[in-house]
């Protein structure tokens, strides 16, 4: 597990854990962790983290009081390459460690094949308006005690028919961010963050940025 400062990468969470290795098939282009691969020359096989699997049960290093994990920041965990005997240990792991809370963001809900312990948190990506409805009804339709959308890096809000994205009244939670990384970065107009605040407001979701 890797601990996340206030000010790092990924400063929505306590710890990252990343129980399945290789290069992510769904291949984003603004990918941090493709990049990752690339420069450093890193195994792209996929496979589950051999230090771990299968015998792993309860969290290394984790702090007595309960912390936020991030499950798969650099896969997804819902790909068909991730087989399901993987992904069995994992939830065996999540449902283990129950008192830690274990925040899994997918851009594939449609893939989801079971309902979530409670300590899960489970959220979808949503970068632009293209094709997020989609997402968000899967996520609908999922079993989760917790739902989030993650609009980061926020790419598009609006696009002519479409209109733009909307936030249900039972997502619990709303992550809003910037594109950052090496040479890639874009900040998106402030009245695109500001309409997503209102509408998270209005349904009472909480709200990160």
């Amino acid at each position: 597990m890797n601990k996340q400062s206030k000010d790092g990468n990924i400063s929505w969470t306590d710890y990252t854990w990343n129980p399945i290795k290789g290069l992510c098939p769904v291949g984003c282009w603004y990918c941090y962790a493709r990049a990752m691969y690339k420069r450093f020359k890193m195994n792209p096989e996929i496979r589950p983290d051999k230090i771990y699997y299968p015998d792993m049960i309860a969290m290394p290093y984790c702090p007595e009081k309960p912390v936020r994990i991030f499950v798969c920041s650099t896969f997804e965990i819902f790909h068909p390459s991730v087989k399901k005997e993987w992904r069995d240990w994992i939830f065996n792991v999540i449902k283990y460690n129950s008192t830690c809370i274990f925040q899994i963001l997918t851009k594939m809900p449609e893939n989801i094949d079971r309902p979530m312990p409670d300590n899960v948190w489970l959220g979808v990506s949503v970068e632009s308006r293209r094709g997020c409805s989609g997402r968000i009804s899967f996520l609908g339709g999922a079993k989760a005690k917790v739902k989030f959308i993650s609009i980061e890096p926020l790419l598009e809000y609006r696009v002519p028919i479409l209109g733009r994205i909307e936030i249900p009244n039972w997502i619990d939670w709303v992550i809003i961010g910037r594109l950052t990384g090496r040479g890639k970065k874009h900040n998106p107009p402030s009245r695109w963050i500001f309409s997503i605040v209102r509408d998270c407001k209005q349904v009472g979701a909480a709200i990160f940025l």
